[in-house]
């Protein structure tokens, strides 16, 4: 049996997954990783700098909140940080994509307990 939180989540948000209990997780984790990477695509593309991209900013639905301190790069700089509290440059502009695929890992382990092994290793 699913935790009820995981259970509302596919239910609200995931309706048009079908299959097993196994299936759904998988293809809701699947779903969320591909939008995720679009989502940091399209920032990549056009110069944005979320400037917090913390595990609790991420959403499932490929969107992020709490901007805090956003920005676009007015002249191409990867190493540009908009977040002036961020001195070690975790949040930097060509850190997001790393920093959203290390968020999703951490998705990935909270969901471990449910996914099937072989699928992730």
């Amino acid at each position: 049996m699913l935790p009820d939180m995981l259970t509302y989540t596919l239910d609200n948000f995931f309706p048009h997954i079908q299959g097993s209990q196994n299936e759904k997780i998988v293809s809701m984790f699947e779903e969320i990783v591909e939008r995720t990477a679009h989502t940091v695509a399209l920032w990549q593309c056009v110069g944005f700098c979320h400037g917090v991209l913390n595990t609790d900013n991420m959403h499932i639905l490929g969107l992020t909140m709490d901007y805090g301190p956003f920005g676009f790069l007015e002249h191409f700089s990867p190493n540009h940080i908009c977040n002036h509290s961020d001195n070690e440059g975790r949040y930097k502009y060509d850190q997001q994509p790393a920093m959203c695929l290390f968020n999703l890992e951490i998705l990935a382990q909270a969901l471990d307990p449910m996914l099937p092994c072989e699928k992730w290793r």
